[in-house]
């Protein structure tokens, strides 16, 4: 079976990171060809893509090239998926859900289109494409019900089927000795460690405040943020006016992230909005405790590996002290997170998913016939 897998872009990610894993098991297993095409052509996982082999296709050049109105992106698109001719069209991200429904037009191929968010849409015009372009849809994915409940009241105005498929890890990635955070850094235990983009929906800053809290409770805790972004400068400047300069380290983007879960002691993610995030995923795997906001819903499968905290410095100070001077909780939380990982291993998933293009294509036969 082929399969066009459609982005915005490879930037650092958890949804990047989920369609390399899932790529590379299709790679390895046989079970199926996955081309990517990536609109804008750029993106700092780009090349992680590309050293495993993975087939990956530029369609623009440029981050110009995802803006709804560029017609010249949907047409290039439409001919670059002509010429595969792919069994399954798969979209993520807002601008591939756009262009890659719109490119998928009269081929008659089915379109799964996939959410991993449960931000919802301000701009009207975008909540108005995303309800049109439920007709030119054969399929929804979730990663959480959470989300399932923003396709059915943003998105899915033509009725189709929307499952929820929770994402999945690469079990063989996360396998890796512990990165020496000291020696590296200059950072020493007890570290809690966040891993993302450096955008303000993380709260990285309530965080980094929160340490602050710590530290005035005699916890010296460091804290290590593993991503990049745009809020670099402010997050940093927060750090050093809070003097928290050799306490906290924004690492920028890394290639070898589960040697940094393997040597935190806490997992936190005091996010306002998420889908369901590949880095809890694989610090569960790791073992971390995890501190997140009722606003991940990841909760949905790793409550009893989590403390929930507010999006506030005060409790989510609260909520890593608790852990850090239990050792008893700590414990508990560890062994309940490799537990409840178990079943959310990727190649159990690409098999699920498997098995759901397989059924999208008998469905859609049978209504051909019909």
């Amino acid at each position: 079976m082929k399969i066009a897998y459609i982005v915005g872009g490879l930037p650092f990610g958890g949804v990047e990171t989920w369609l390399c894993d899932l790529a590379a098991e299709y790679r390895r297993s046989g079970l199926a060809e996955a081309r990517i095409f990536n609109l804008s052509g750029t993106g700092e996982m780009h090349g992680r893509f590309v050293e495993q082999g993975l087939d990956v296709r530029s369609v623009g050049s440029g981050i110009r090239a995802i803006a709804s109105h560029r017609l010249d992106t949907t047409l290039r698109l439409r001919a670059m998926l002509r010429d595969y001719a792919p069994d399954v069209i798969h979209t993520m991200h807002i601008s591939a859900n756009h262009h890659g429904r719109l490119a998928a037009l009269g081929l008659g191929i089915p379109v799964v289109t996939h959410l991993h968010n449960v931000k919802r849409e301000k701009r009207l015009h975008r909540r108005l494409s995303d309800k049109l372009l439920s007709h030119a849809t054969t399929a929804y994915l979730a990663v959480s019900r959470a989300v399932a409940d923003v396709v059915a009241a943003d998105h899915n105005r033509a009725g189709r089927p929307v499952q929820v498929f929770y994402n999945a890890i690469d079990p063989k990635r996360c396998d890796m000795p512990p990165l020496d955070l000291k020696a590296a850094f200059g950072v020493s235990a007890p570290v809690i460690l966040s891993v993302g983009r450096y955008v303000r929906q993380k709260n990285l800053d309530l965080l980094i405040r929160a340490v602050r809290i710590l530290h005035d409770q005699h916890m010296p805790a460091s804290l290590v943020l593993v991503g990049e972004g745009v809020e670099r400068p402010r997050l940093e400047a927060l750090r050093d006016s809070l003097g928290l300069a050799g306490h906290v380290v924004l690492t920028g983007f890394r290639q070898d992230v589960a040697a940094f879960f393997r040597a935190a002691d806490i997992f936190a993610m005091p996010s306002d909005f998420e889908g369901f995030p590949i880095a809890q995923m694989e610090a569960l795997y790791c073992g971390l405790p995890c501190v997140v906001s009722r606003h991940v819903p990841s909760l949905e499968v790793a409550a009893e590996a989590s403390l929930v905290c507010e999006t506030e410095p005060g409790d989510i100070a609260a909520k890593l002290l608790s852990i850090l001077r239990d050792d008893t909780l700590r414990a508990r939380l560890s062994e309940a997170a490799h537990r409840v990982i178990e079943p959310l291993t990727m190649p159990r998933y690409a098999e699920r998913l498997l098995a759901f293009y397989t059924n999208l294509l008998a469905q859609d036969l049978a209504g051909q016939a019909r």
